[in-house]
């Protein structure tokens, strides 16, 4: 095995396996263990699963007669050539049973049918035969060398192992894990074969095959006069190489061939671009294509690459697109086009593009792309055909006694960067040649980089691929020199230096590049001169067609080395390294890592907490000692670095123009803006004069328009005790000038919340539409809202002696007409409610809906209403109260909680009742039935009020007032007939009643129902409140810094969509509320 290989413990163990089992018969043949990794003892039954896979199979050759005879025909060829033998036990299913398969391949030169093995197939315990395999190390050569070797010389030669794997044995113990059930016809009974070769589809197969060809070499180099380093001419079962003479080229032949015969390997399918090589080759073990070798277009396939032996050119056969124009069928497409050398680079690139671009625009795999992509990817498709005239030469002109010399260039741009390697030969008559070699090409990553980072992963690139080229040539051929070019003069300067003087990543790729190449020849070019620039672009296959700069490099490569147009490092020793590390305080961060700082800035909440995170930032990069605290000075540099990066965030264009002594823009011109020592952009201004300290003569220049900004001004509005807006502004423009100041800094402390619960403001959502019980003609009480007035101070009789007793008032109101029913209620007991709302009912008739109040609305006055407040509450009045509503069909609802707002139309009418009341009784002390008596000649004076503004008409005496309604109604329903428009003297009298009452609605919805049209307050129409918003409960008898805070865990959102009530979470519970009792927090 190789030295420099280097081997996992598996691959040590599997290596240890074959060394101690494997043999060699006396025919030379080698014998090979399975280097089982697990107890093969593990497999379970895999007799029924090989079964039903053969009998599919078999009906599948039912269909072709043709591939069952070609199927047969393979299975014979096993046995008969000794690969395959019966199983002497034909009831045994113990073992591995290998199910078996074709593949078919119309444009093989070879087989057109092959029988492929899945080992790695299920048996009963889950487990395959490739489950419990070593897999083995990779022992093949790199398919990439072993094409660039195929390119050196001028005389190439191609052969292929017939049939490697099956030419080496296994040892007979594992022959029971190599079973398989085959028969010739349905009618013939299954029969089970062991295989007992190295077998196709089993993991450990490229080992074993690999290994054993490096054994045979190992035993029988010397004697054959044959290199060690054959195998890098092999890839797997085909070998191709070049040579410099023919001579060489036949006494390789011979000696290869003699060499694999005496370990059982036949060469055949032999293929050369020189008639006198192939003469020496017997035509049964030649290509039997080369029979055609006189033709003009005649083509073979070495590696999946097409060559032509004739005029030993390569070149490609590209297929013309036919998927669609999507995502997927771009990346499948391009798939297709092999080329291990990276000779079509350029196109790929393109394709590569436009897949970015998809990913970018995050366009799905299926859907059609933007207009722009699917016009370039038409073109694309167009040009395709043009690539079949495209070819390269297969021999890069390195012959006897030629200097030969590798040529390597690099470049980049935003979208991509690429290298290219040519190969520059010196015949011995003086002539020069340029031959392409191989190329590759890199999509930028979608993180933005700066380009001398992507020039420098250019030159990385060109650094790995010259250091394999090189690699794989210098054991073959002199190289007199190697060349790298570059047209970016930063990563020429890098290149040059110190990995340690920089940032990590330039640190890092400097490393690799010193390593790889030799850096006392890499030199800088012109970007017109970089064949490399087509990699960083792409191109269209009509574009690489002709582009000869990209096919045969600068023009210049063909003159002497002392006239290339090429500069050294030392010409750029005055320049300016960016990003190299610096144990200064103060640093400049590159702009490419500055925008992840700016929105690292912008996840901080307070001023304090960014600069102590800066002050860590600036620990790790190494820019202030790890050991230094958090102290003022390293706080100062931290608040330096901040505010450079803002200022290059805003005003880079400015800066810009101030270095230069040009006029900054009109926004700044007014402030004469200046940089100080420390790059700093402050405030010229003109009061310099001044005994005002220098940080408030030239302020430090910001705009407002950053995160950062508004932290500064949180932090001078704490620490100077939440001063108002109008100091804090004075604060701020101590240290700093920011732009716009006056109105963010009033902004700020508007979002202030310990300033907010100072004074703060409810929100007021846009007032409701009136419900269909205000708005529709219905008997008067048939919708009523329900209220509790008092105490009222009584006694029982005037006899001396008597002590005060409380009465109460119960209040209905009509929700249509604004009729009023007043009740007198002796105490606050359940029953006694009941009571007056039986009371109700019984003179005014049944009800369909009832409207009360909640009860909070009498917590402001609490010394008289607690008990008013308990009884409403109170369980035992909520579930009788439920149920007397329920024997009387009664919908009841509440309004939310401090909620007067809700029930406006019956805490009028209490405010009126109360007017009355007190004017007229004043501090006397009435007995029960004179409160009654009274209390019903209230009810009468508000049944009477006007329910319309009075008409200025002096002849129009007759106002509609609630007690129209009441008088002429019937208690059950209204008159289903229209008589309005019908004369008076066609009525009977029961009509004239109905016609009355009929024209007090329609005066009713004429002359009141329009006046309820507007809304006096709350008609702007605002955003709802959010779930999860924080907010303040207002509280009538609390001051508002006692207010508890909640947060909105549901929203009660009303019919138009408007949320007007929500459930608030707080410490002590969920709270229903309505949203004018909320303060939202501003700072949210």
């Amino acid at each position: 095995m190789a030295e420099n290989l280097k081997l996992s413990p598996e691959d040590i163990a599997c290596e240890d396996i074959y060394s101690s089992e494997f043999s060699r018969n006396e025919h030379g043949i080698y014998k090979v263990p399975l280097p089982f990794k697990e107890d093969p003892s593990q497999l379970g039954d895999s007799f029924l699963m090989a079964k039903n896979r053969f009998l599919n199979l078999e009906k599948r050759l039912e269909n072709s007669v043709l591939l069952r005879s070609d199927y047969n025909k393979a299975m014979s060829d096993l046995i008969e050539k000794g690969f395959m033998s019966k199983c002497s036990d034909q009831s045994d299913t113990s073992g591995y049973f290998i199910p078996h398969h074709m593949v078919t391949k119309s444009d093989s030169v070879s087989t057109k049918l092959r029988v492929v093995f899945d080992a790695s197939a299920k048996s009963t315990s889950g487990k395959s035969l490739n489950d419990v395999l070593h897999c083995g190390a990779k022992l093949y050569s790199s398919l990439f060398c072993v094409l660039l070797n195929f390119r050196l010389f001028p005389y190439a030669l191609n052969g292929d192992i017939t049939k490697m794997f099956l030419q080496i044995q296994v040892c007979e113990k594992y022959w029971q894990f190599q079973k398989l059930i085959w028969r010739p016809s349905p009618n013939d009974c299954l029969t089970f074969f062991n295989l007992m070769v190295v077998t196709f589809g089993m993991k450990s197969s490229p080992f074993l095959a690999l290994r054993t060809i490096h054994q045979l070499i190992i035993d029988e180099a010397e004697k054959f006069s044959v290199s060690k380093n054959i195998v890098d001419k092999l890839y797997m079962d085909d070998l191709v190489a070049s040579f410099l003479t023919e001579d060489e080229c036949i006494l390789f032949y011979r000696n290869i061939t003699d060499l694999f015969k005496s370990g059982g390997f036949n060469f055949t399918k032999w293929s050369a671009n020189s008639n006198q090589v192939l003469q020496n080759i017997p035509l049964s073990d030649q290509l039997e294509q080369m029979v055609s070798w006189d033709e003009e277009n005649f083509t073979l396939k070495v590696l999946g690459l097409c060559w032509n032996p004739k005029a030993d050119v390569l070149f490609f056969k590209i297929n013309q697109n036919t998927g669609p124009c999507t995502k997927r069928g771009m990346l499948s497409y391009i798939l297709t086009i092999y080329d291990p050398l990276g000779l079509l680079a350029p196109i790929v690139l393109f394709v590569k593009l436009l897949i970015k671009k998809l990913w970018v625009c995050k366009i799905d795999w299926d859907s059609v792309p933007p207009l722009d992509i699917v016009t370039l990817w038409n073109s694309f498709n167009t040009q395709l055909p043009l690539l079949q005239n495209l070819s390269f030469p297969r021999h890069i002109n390195v012959e006897i006694d030629c200097v030969f010399q590798l040529l390597g260039f690099s470049d980049a741009s935003e979208k991509a960067y690429g290298a290219v390697i040519f190969s520059r030969v010196l015949l011995p008559n003086g002539t020069i040649k340029i031959e392409i070699i191989c190329s590759k090409s890199k999509v930028a990553p979608l993180k933005v980089e700066s380009i001398p980072r992507l020039e420098l992963c250019g030159l990385l690139l060109l650094s790995d691929l010259m250091k394999v080229v090189t690699d794989s040539y210098s054991s073959k051929f002199k190289i007199d020199k190697s060349f790298c070019f570059t047209d970016s003069s930063v990563t020429l300067c890098w290149a040059h230096s110190s990995p340690h003087l920089f940032n990590v990543f330039v640190a890092n790729r400097i490393s690799k590049i010193q390593q790889n190449i030799d850096i006392s020849n890499l030199f800088h070019i012109a970007g017109v001169d970089n064949p490399a620039d087509v990699l960083s672009r792409g191109l269209l296959p009509e574009q690489l067609v002709e582009c000869k700069l990209y096919l045969s490099g600068p023009s210049w490569l063909y003159t002497p080395q002392c006239d290339w147009p090429i500069r050294s490092y030392q010409d750029f020793t005055d320049k300016e390294f960016p990003e190299i590390k610096s144990n200064l305080a103060v640093v400049s961060i590159p702009n490419e890592e500055e925008n992840s700082l700016l929105e690292m800035f912008s996840r901080c909440s307070t001023w304090s907490k960014l600069l102590k995170i800066v002050v860590y930032v600036l620990k790790f990069l190494k820019i202030l000692p790890k050991s230094q605290t958090i102290n003022a000075e390293a706080l100062s540099t931290a608040e330096n670095v901040v505010i450079k990066i803002l200022q290059r965030k805003f005003f880079s264009d400015d800066m810009a123009n101030i270095r230069k002594n040009i006029i900054c823009s009109p926004v700044l011109r007014k402030l004469c803006p200046f940089l100080d020592n420390e790059g700093i952009l402050r405030v010229g201004g003109r009061i310099c004069n001044s005994d005002l300290s220098y940080s408030q003569q030239h302020p430090i220049l910001l705009s407002s328009k950053h995160h950062v900004v508004g932290l500064i001004i949180d932090y001078l509005h704490q620490k100077n005790f939440h001063s108002g807006p109008h100091l804090l502004l004075a604060l701020l423009r101590q240290r700093f000038w920011v732009l716009g100041a006056r109105n963010f800094v009033r902004k700020r402390f508007q979002a202030c919340n310990i300033c907010f619960r100072l004074s703060p403001k409810c929100s007021y959502p846009k007032m409701g539409d009136l419900p269909r019980s205000r708005v529709l003609e219905s008997k008067p009480f048939l919708n009523t809202a329900s209220d509790y007035l008092g105490p009222i101070s009584i006694v029982l009789t005037h006899r001396r002696g008597q002590r005060p007793q409380k009465a109460y008032v119960a209040v209905f109101v009509c929700l249509a007409t604004k009729a009023i029913h007043l009740e007198v209620a002796s105490d606050l007991s359940t029953p006694c409610f009941l009571n007056a709302f039986k009371r109700f009912l019984s003179r005014r008739g049944p009800i369909k809906t009832m409207l009360t109040d909640n009860g909070t609305n009498f917590v402001g006055a609490k010394n008289h209403l607690d008990q008013i407040y308990s009884l409403l509450e109170s369980q035992d009045y909520k579930d009788t109260f439920a149920r007397e509503l329920a024997e009387f069909r009664i919908v009841w609802s509440m309004n939310p909680p401090a909620s007067p707002h809700f029930g406006g139309i019956f805490e009028s009418c209490v405010k009126s009742f109360k007017t009355h009341f007190f004017r007229v009784v004043g501090k006397q002390l009435l007995s029960y039935e004179e409160l009654t008596t009274l209390t019903t000649q209230i009810e009468c004076l508000l049944n009477s009020r006007p329910l319309c503004k009075l008409n200025s008409d002096p002849e129009d005496c007759d106002l509609l007032t609630p007690n129209h309604f009441l008088k002429l109604t019937p208690l059950t329903c209204i008159p289903a007939v229209d008589v309005t428009e019908v004369n008076l003297n066609r009525l009977s009298r029961f009509q004239l009643i109905d016609q009355l009452m009929q024209s007090f609605w329609k005066r009713w919805s004429l002359e009141y129902l329009t006046q309820l049209q507007t809304r006096e307050k709350w008609y702007n129409t605002s955003s709802n409140i959010k779930l999860g918003t924080v907010v303040l409960i207002r509280q009538e008898n609390s001051a508002p810094l006692n207010w508890p805070t909640g947060v909105v865990s549901e929203l009660c959102p009303g019919k138009d969509g408007v949320v007007r009530v929500v459930l608030v979470k707080t410490p002590r519970g969920v709270y229903k509320r309505a949203v004018h009792n909320l303060c939202p927090l501003p700072s949210q």
